[in-house]
């Protein structure tokens, strides 16, 4: 151990000498020290404002996503209502289209109707035509009868059995008409 040194004695009326190297206060803390406080500080302080950048653009992102939020929302709920109004459109194009089937099948019995009486007319028409030449057969068969010797016997009977069995072919084509469409 070292013993302190005394300063040097001061003649009297002279001043005192400045201290070469004044004694650290006691109080005080040791230099480094001073340097580790001060770099928590500015470590702290530095955490301090990153922390509260983060927050200020954490508190921005949340504001932003509510307002993206908000603005789905409501695309969402108008997308639903133009669903709903394109179901509804749907739903009433749907029975328009059944309609029409309805009236189209309608249509086309009725056009089928139609060209099965224009048919049944036109058949008729022919049996009618049928029986006029029956009856004009019968007509000239019987002028034959008048003047029979002017005739060969034999073919007025074929010509008679002939009339005849046109004749009965065209009351069968009638009868069967009838049967068809009665």
């Amino acid at each position: 151990m070292t013993e302190p040194q005394l300063p040097d004695p001061v003649e009297p009326g002279a001043a005192p000498l400045p201290d070469p190297a004044p004694d650290p206060d006691p109080a005080a803390p040791p230099a480094p020290r001073r340097r580790g406080l001060a770099v928590a500080l500015a470590v702290t302080l530095t955490a301090v404002v990153g922390l509260a950048v983060a927050l200020g653009l954490l508190a921005s992102a949340r504001g932003n996503w509510e307002a993206q939020n908000a603005d789905l929302r409501d695309r969402v709920d108008t997308l639903v209502d133009q669903v709903s109004e394109q179901n509804a459109r749907i739903s009433e194009l749907e029975g328009a289209k059944e309609q029409l089937a309805r009236l189209k099948e309608e249509y086309s019995s009725a056009v089928n109707q139609g060209a099965k009486g224009t048919e049944i007319v036109e058949e008729l028409k022919d049996i009618v035509d049928a029986y006029q030449s029956c009856v004009d057969a019968q007509t000239e068969h019987f002028e034959v009868l008048r003047e029979i010797d002017r005739y060969v016997a034999s073919s007025v009977d074929e010509s008679e059995q002939s009339i005849r069995d046109f004749c009965a072919e065209v009351t069968a084509a009638y009868v069967s008409f009838q049967a068809k469409h009665g």
